[in-house]
């Protein structure tokens, strides 16, 4: 096999390896894009479920609950507390249920510097 041949083989074997690689890819697009559009399609519409609902009038109160008061380790603040609890109010919503308690982490026995090079390391790419 000259070397005219060896190029030409290897330029066909590269060619349709990026052409079945591309295929492929359009190919898992168009499968994806079906697949968000069954699941879609199998949700009830949100829309739907908002129309359902009937609005709250200013007569209708709902339930006011007591918050509860989460257990505070000593040396915190109430604006502490108030900010942690937005936080995850904010983060998590309703669903996140109820702030219980709140206390200071436990001081590693590293130097800041240390921790700093164990973030730094264990960091997610």
């Amino acid at each position: 096999m000259s070397i005219d041949q060896k190029v030409q083989l290897s330029i066909i074997i590269l060619l349709t390896g990026l052409v079945i690689v591309f295929v492929m890819l359009i190919f898992l697009t168009y499968v994806i894009k079906g697949y968000g559009a069954a699941v879609r399609a199998l949700r009830p519409n949100q829309k739907d479920q908002q129309n359902d609902i009937a609005p709250v009038t200013p007569s209708v109160r709902p339930a006011v609950i007591p918050a509860a008061v989460p257990t505070v380790q000593a040396g915190i603040s109430e604006e502490t507390v108030a900010a942690i609890s937005a936080a995850v109010y904010f983060l998590y919503g309703a669903s996140a249920g109820k702030v219980t308690s709140i206390r200071r982490s436990a001081q590693p026995n590293r130097s800041a510097w240390g921790m700093a090079g164990l973030f730094e390391s264990t960091r997610p790419f």
